[in-house]
Protein backbone atom coordinates (compact mmCIF):
# COMPACT_ATOMS: atom_id res chain seq x y z
CA UNK A 1 0.00 0.00 0.00
CA UNK A 2 1.48 3.35 -0.98
CA UNK A 3 2.23 5.98 1.58
CA UNK A 4 -0.72 8.21 0.75
CA UNK A 5 -0.79 10.91 3.40
CA UNK A 6 -4.39 12.10 3.32
CA UNK A 7 -3.76 14.42 6.27
CA UNK A 8 -2.86 17.05 3.64
CA UNK A 9 -5.27 15.82 0.96
CA UNK A 10 -8.87 15.43 2.20
CA UNK A 11 -10.00 18.53 4.10
CA UNK A 12 -13.30 20.33 4.86
CA UNK A 13 -14.51 22.74 2.21
CA UNK A 14 -14.56 25.52 4.81
CA UNK A 15 -10.75 25.40 4.89
CA UNK A 16 -10.40 25.89 1.12
CA UNK A 17 -10.76 29.48 0.06
CA UNK A 18 -10.32 28.65 -3.64
CA UNK A 19 -12.93 25.89 -3.84
CA UNK A 20 -16.69 26.25 -4.18
CA UNK A 21 -19.58 24.06 -5.27
CA UNK A 22 -19.79 23.90 -9.07
CA UNK A 23 -22.43 25.94 -10.86
CA UNK A 24 -25.56 23.83 -11.39
CA UNK A 25 -24.81 21.54 -8.46
CA UNK A 26 -26.66 22.22 -5.19
CA UNK A 27 -24.85 23.08 -1.98
CA UNK A 28 -26.21 20.24 0.15
CA UNK A 29 -25.00 21.57 3.50
CA UNK A 30 -28.05 21.54 5.81
CA UNK A 31 -29.87 18.86 3.80
CA UNK A 32 -31.41 15.86 5.58
CA UNK A 33 -29.76 12.45 5.23
CA UNK A 34 -32.35 9.64 4.84
CA UNK A 35 -31.25 6.05 5.53
CA UNK A 36 -32.37 2.92 3.68
CA UNK A 37 -35.06 2.26 6.32
CA UNK A 38 -36.61 5.69 5.69
CA UNK A 39 -35.38 7.17 8.96
CA UNK A 40 -33.45 10.44 9.11
CA UNK A 41 -29.80 10.02 10.16
CA UNK A 42 -29.03 13.71 10.53
CA UNK A 43 -28.00 16.73 8.46
CA UNK A 44 -25.04 17.46 6.19
CA UNK A 45 -22.74 19.71 8.19
CA UNK A 46 -19.85 19.97 5.74
CA UNK A 47 -18.25 18.60 2.58
CA UNK A 48 -14.78 17.03 2.55
CA UNK A 49 -12.76 17.77 -0.56
CA UNK A 50 -9.94 15.81 -2.15
CA UNK A 51 -7.53 18.70 -2.87
CA UNK A 52 -5.60 16.59 -5.40
CA UNK A 53 -8.58 15.67 -7.59
CA UNK A 54 -10.70 18.68 -6.48
CA UNK A 55 -13.69 16.41 -5.86
CA UNK A 56 -16.04 15.84 -2.97
CA UNK A 57 -15.07 12.59 -1.22
CA UNK A 58 -17.23 12.60 1.94
CA UNK A 59 -20.35 14.12 3.46
CA UNK A 60 -19.81 15.23 7.06
CA UNK A 61 -23.06 14.25 8.81
CA UNK A 62 -24.16 15.70 12.15
CA UNK A 63 -25.97 12.64 13.58
CA UNK A 64 -29.40 13.07 15.21
CA UNK A 65 -29.31 12.78 19.00
CA UNK A 66 -31.82 9.90 19.10
CA UNK A 67 -29.27 7.69 17.27
CA UNK A 68 -26.49 8.49 19.74
CA UNK A 69 -26.22 6.60 23.03
CA UNK A 70 -23.80 9.00 24.68
CA UNK A 71 -24.62 12.66 25.34
CA UNK A 72 -22.21 14.11 22.76
CA UNK A 73 -22.36 15.83 19.38
CA UNK A 74 -21.45 12.93 17.06
CA UNK A 75 -20.39 13.23 13.43
CA UNK A 76 -19.73 10.49 10.84
CA UNK A 77 -18.48 10.60 7.27
CA UNK A 78 -20.42 9.03 4.39
CA UNK A 79 -18.49 8.40 1.15
CA UNK A 80 -20.03 10.37 -1.70
CA UNK A 81 -20.75 7.22 -3.75
CA UNK A 82 -23.08 5.85 -1.07
CA UNK A 83 -25.42 8.83 -1.39
CA UNK A 84 -27.67 10.29 -4.07
CA UNK A 85 -29.54 13.56 -4.38
CA UNK A 86 -33.27 14.01 -3.94
CA UNK A 87 -33.50 17.54 -5.28
CA UNK A 88 -37.29 17.79 -4.97
CA UNK A 89 -37.24 17.48 -1.17
CA UNK A 90 -33.72 18.81 -0.43
CA UNK A 91 -32.76 15.39 0.88
CA UNK A 92 -29.88 12.98 0.39
CA UNK A 93 -30.81 9.31 0.16
CA UNK A 94 -28.44 6.60 1.42
CA UNK A 95 -29.76 3.34 -0.02
CA UNK A 96 -27.30 0.87 1.54
CA UNK A 97 -26.88 2.29 5.05
CA UNK A 98 -29.62 1.78 7.66
CA UNK A 99 -30.10 4.12 10.58
CA UNK A 100 -28.98 1.33 12.93
CA UNK A 101 -25.63 1.13 11.09
CA UNK A 102 -24.60 4.62 12.18
CA UNK A 103 -23.59 3.51 15.67
CA UNK A 104 -20.96 1.14 14.23
CA UNK A 105 -19.40 3.78 11.96
CA UNK A 106 -16.26 5.47 13.31
CA UNK A 107 -16.85 8.95 14.69
CA UNK A 108 -15.39 11.90 12.82
CA UNK A 109 -13.65 14.51 14.97
CA UNK A 110 -13.57 17.32 12.33
CA UNK A 111 -10.56 18.58 10.40
CA UNK A 112 -8.38 16.60 8.03
CA UNK A 113 -8.83 12.87 7.43
CA UNK A 114 -6.23 10.15 7.90
CA UNK A 115 -5.93 7.01 5.80
CA UNK A 116 -6.41 4.88 8.94
CA UNK A 117 -9.78 6.54 9.48
CA UNK A 118 -10.76 6.01 5.84
CA UNK A 119 -9.79 2.33 6.03
CA UNK A 120 -11.82 1.81 9.22
CA UNK A 121 -14.78 3.58 7.61
CA UNK A 122 -14.60 1.41 4.45
CA UNK A 123 -14.47 -1.75 6.57
CA UNK A 124 -17.48 -0.68 8.68
CA UNK A 125 -19.54 -0.17 5.50
CA UNK A 126 -18.17 -3.11 3.50
CA UNK A 127 -17.22 -6.23 5.48
CA UNK A 128 -15.58 -7.72 2.36
CA UNK A 129 -13.13 -4.83 2.06
CA UNK A 130 -9.52 -5.58 2.95
CA UNK A 131 -6.87 -2.88 2.79
CA UNK A 132 -3.75 -3.78 0.83
CA UNK A 133 -2.18 -3.56 -2.55
CA UNK A 134 -5.54 -3.09 -4.23
CA UNK A 135 -5.58 0.42 -2.79
CA UNK A 136 -3.05 1.80 -5.32
CA UNK A 137 -5.85 4.22 -6.25
CA UNK A 138 -7.95 4.34 -3.12
CA UNK A 139 -10.60 6.65 -4.59
CA UNK A 140 -11.21 4.66 -7.80
CA UNK A 141 -13.77 2.54 -5.93
CA UNK A 142 -17.49 3.12 -6.58
CA UNK A 143 -17.77 4.40 -3.02
CA UNK A 144 -16.18 7.67 -4.23
CA UNK A 145 -17.94 7.99 -7.59
CA UNK A 146 -19.58 11.42 -7.40
CA UNK A 147 -21.52 10.68 -10.60
CA UNK A 148 -23.60 8.26 -8.55
CA UNK A 149 -24.28 11.08 -6.09
CA UNK A 150 -25.52 13.50 -8.73
CA UNK A 151 -27.42 10.76 -10.60
CA UNK A 152 -25.59 10.97 -13.91
CA UNK A 153 -22.64 9.36 -15.69
CA UNK A 154 -20.79 10.64 -18.76
CA UNK A 155 -19.53 8.11 -21.32
CA UNK A 156 -18.19 9.94 -24.38
CA UNK A 157 -21.26 10.85 -26.44
CA UNK A 158 -23.62 9.36 -23.83
CA UNK A 159 -25.29 10.99 -20.84
CA UNK A 160 -26.77 8.64 -18.28
CA UNK A 161 -29.50 9.40 -15.78
CA UNK A 162 -29.99 7.04 -12.87
CA UNK A 163 -33.59 6.24 -11.93
CA UNK A 164 -34.14 5.14 -8.36
CA UNK A 165 -37.02 3.82 -6.36
CA UNK A 166 -37.78 3.36 -2.70
CA UNK A 167 -38.04 -0.14 -1.31
CA UNK A 168 -39.66 -1.18 1.93
CA UNK A 169 -37.21 -2.54 4.50
CA UNK A 170 -38.99 -4.12 7.47
CA UNK A 171 -37.09 -5.12 10.59
CA UNK A 172 -38.15 -6.72 13.85
CA UNK A 173 -37.31 -5.91 17.44
CA UNK A 174 -38.20 -7.54 20.74
CA UNK A 175 -40.89 -5.87 22.83
CA UNK A 176 -40.80 -6.91 26.47
CA UNK A 177 -43.92 -7.53 28.57
CA UNK A 178 -44.92 -9.52 31.66
CA UNK A 179 -47.83 -11.52 33.07
CA UNK A 180 -48.50 -11.14 36.81
CA UNK A 181 -50.53 -13.77 38.70
CA UNK A 182 -51.71 -12.52 42.11
CA UNK A 183 -53.57 -14.40 44.86
CA UNK A 184 -56.22 -12.56 46.83
CA UNK A 185 -58.50 -13.65 49.70
CA UNK A 186 -62.26 -13.44 49.35
CA UNK A 187 -64.73 -14.05 52.19
CA UNK A 188 -67.92 -15.96 51.36
CA UNK A 189 -70.79 -16.33 53.85
CA UNK A 190 -71.96 -19.98 53.79
CA UNK A 191 -75.29 -21.16 55.19
CA UNK A 192 -75.98 -24.90 55.38
CA UNK A 193 -78.98 -26.88 56.74
CA UNK A 194 -77.78 -29.77 58.98
CA UNK A 195 -80.26 -32.24 60.68
CA UNK A 196 -79.67 -32.80 64.43
CA UNK A 197 -81.37 -35.17 66.92
CA UNK A 198 -82.45 -34.39 70.49
CA UNK A 199 -84.50 -36.22 73.15
CA UNK A 200 -87.69 -34.86 74.61
CA UNK A 201 -89.58 -36.05 77.73
CA UNK A 202 -93.25 -36.93 77.60
CA UNK A 203 -95.20 -37.49 80.84
CA UNK A 204 -98.24 -39.73 80.67
CA UNK A 205 -100.67 -40.06 83.55
CA UNK A 206 -102.51 -43.44 83.80
CA UNK A 207 -104.61 -45.00 86.63
CA UNK A 208 -103.05 -47.91 88.58
CA UNK A 209 -104.70 -51.22 87.90
CA UNK A 210 -105.72 -53.29 90.94
CA UNK A 211 -105.43 -50.32 93.24
CA UNK A 212 -106.93 -52.16 96.22
CA UNK A 213 -104.12 -54.69 96.40
CA UNK A 214 -101.27 -52.30 95.63
CA UNK A 215 -98.94 -51.31 98.36
CA UNK A 216 -98.81 -47.62 98.67
CA UNK A 217 -97.10 -45.16 100.92
CA UNK A 218 -96.92 -41.48 101.06
CA UNK A 219 -93.39 -40.02 100.90
CA UNK A 220 -91.23 -37.69 98.86
CA UNK A 221 -89.54 -39.30 95.87
CA UNK A 222 -87.69 -38.29 92.76
CA UNK A 223 -86.58 -40.03 89.57
CA UNK A 224 -83.93 -38.70 87.13
CA UNK A 225 -84.10 -39.40 83.43
CA UNK A 226 -81.09 -38.23 81.31
CA UNK A 227 -82.11 -36.30 78.20
CA UNK A 228 -79.59 -35.82 75.36
CA UNK A 229 -79.38 -33.87 72.11
CA UNK A 230 -76.90 -33.44 69.25
CA UNK A 231 -74.92 -30.23 69.01
CA UNK A 232 -73.25 -28.90 65.87
CA UNK A 233 -69.50 -28.54 66.05
CA UNK A 234 -68.25 -26.14 63.34
CA UNK A 235 -64.60 -25.91 62.36
CA UNK A 236 -62.81 -24.45 59.33
CA UNK A 237 -59.91 -26.16 57.66
CA UNK A 238 -57.74 -25.18 54.70
CA UNK A 239 -57.58 -27.63 51.84
CA UNK A 240 -55.86 -27.22 48.42
CA UNK A 241 -58.49 -26.58 45.81
CA UNK A 242 -56.77 -25.66 42.53
CA UNK A 243 -53.34 -24.87 41.11
CA UNK A 244 -52.35 -22.58 38.27
CA UNK A 245 -49.61 -23.67 35.88
CA UNK A 246 -48.27 -20.65 33.94
CA UNK A 247 -46.29 -21.47 30.79
CA UNK A 248 -44.77 -19.38 28.00
CA UNK A 249 -45.02 -20.39 24.37
CA UNK A 250 -44.34 -18.60 21.11
CA UNK A 251 -47.15 -17.75 18.73
CA UNK A 252 -46.37 -16.66 15.19
CA UNK A 253 -48.77 -14.30 13.53
CA UNK A 254 -48.76 -12.11 10.44
CA UNK A 255 -48.98 -8.34 10.60
CA UNK A 256 -49.47 -6.03 7.64
CA UNK A 257 -47.02 -3.19 7.03
CA UNK A 258 -48.01 -0.38 4.70
CA UNK A 259 -45.95 2.48 3.30
CA UNK A 260 -45.97 4.84 0.34
CA UNK A 261 -42.92 4.15 -1.85
CA UNK A 262 -41.69 6.57 -4.46
CA UNK A 263 -40.26 5.50 -7.81
CA UNK A 264 -38.56 7.63 -10.41
CA UNK A 265 -39.66 7.48 -14.05
CA UNK A 266 -38.06 9.12 -17.06
CA UNK A 267 -40.17 11.07 -19.54
CA UNK A 268 -38.35 11.48 -22.87
CA UNK A 269 -39.35 14.58 -24.88
CA UNK A 270 -37.79 15.70 -28.12
CA UNK A 271 -37.43 19.22 -29.39
CA UNK A 272 -37.29 19.92 -33.08
CA UNK A 273 -37.00 17.31 -35.82
CA UNK A 274 -35.40 14.56 -33.72
CA UNK A 275 -36.08 10.85 -34.08
CA UNK A 276 -35.99 9.18 -30.62
CA UNK A 277 -36.05 5.41 -30.13
CA UNK A 278 -36.71 4.33 -26.55
CA UNK A 279 -35.19 0.88 -26.03
CA UNK A 280 -36.21 -1.23 -23.08
CA UNK A 281 -33.64 -3.62 -21.58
Amino acid sequence: MPNDNTMDRVVPIDELSDFKVADGDPDVRGWDIIASDGRRIGKVDNLLIDTTAMKVRYLDVDVDSDLVTEDVDRHVLIPIGYARLNRDDDQIMVDTIASTDVSSMPAYQSGQVTRDYETNLRQSLDTDYQSGTADTDFYSHDSYDDNRFYGREGRGDEERVTLSEEQLAVGKRQSEGAVNVNKRVETEHVRKEVPVTREEVTVERRPVQGGANARARIEDDEIRIPVSEEELVVEKRTVPKEELVVKKHQVEETQTVEADLRKEHADVRSEGDVNVRDKQR
